[in-house]
């Protein structure tokens, strides 16, 4: 029961500072986009309950084990779903990212690479291009919008007039 205990309070905790702090995972360059550490930390915690919870009963560690992987498994993808759902554009609601800032998690260049910008709206990493290469860890600027891509560049060769523009109004 200890594994669950352990297992589940590591899941609340990723879960909070997924919630509170931004996702985790982006920092330390885990998933690589594929799984929000939102999603994962609820995931952990949900194994943690259901295991505690399974163990009370009178069946089989395998079996306890068993439908705790699967409880987890499930709410990984609910919640995954959930996150994406949220984070998907509909034309409706569309907003425009162009003056937003923030830093590049892979060096990026014409053919490509990734940025995490700074609003409450991006809830997950973009591909992004730029004129010239960027390395990973640059801060920048978005001055275009291609669908879910968006173009970049360095935040100090920024003009005046994207420097002084709020993201928030957008």
């Amino acid at each position: 029961m200890i594994t669950f205990i352990v297992v589940g309070a590591i899941g609340l905790l990723l879960l909070l500072v997924s919630i509170v702090v931004g996702d985790l995972l982006d920092v330390f360059d885990v998933g690589d986009g594929l799984v929000s550490g939102v999603a994962l930390g609820a995931a952990l915690a949900i194994f943690g309950l259901a295991g505690v919870v399974t163990s009370q009963t009178d069946l089989a560690p395998g079996w306890t084990y068993a439908i705790a992987i699967g409880m987890a498994l499930v709410a990984l993808v609910l919640i995954q779903l959930v996150v994406r759902r949220v984070t998907r554009r509909e034309s409706g609601g569309h907003w425009s990212p162009v003056g937003f800032v923030g830093v590049t998690t892979e060096a990026t260049g014409p053919a490509g690479g990734e940025v995490r910008l700074d609003d409450v709206r991006e809830l997950e990493r973009r591909l992004a291009t730029s004129v010239a290469r960027i390395e990973r860890g640059v801060r920048i600027r978005v001055v275009a919008e291609n669908g879910p891509r968006v173009q970049v560049e360095p935040a100090d060769d920024a003009g005046s007039d994207a420097a002084s523009r709020d993201p928030q109004t957008n």
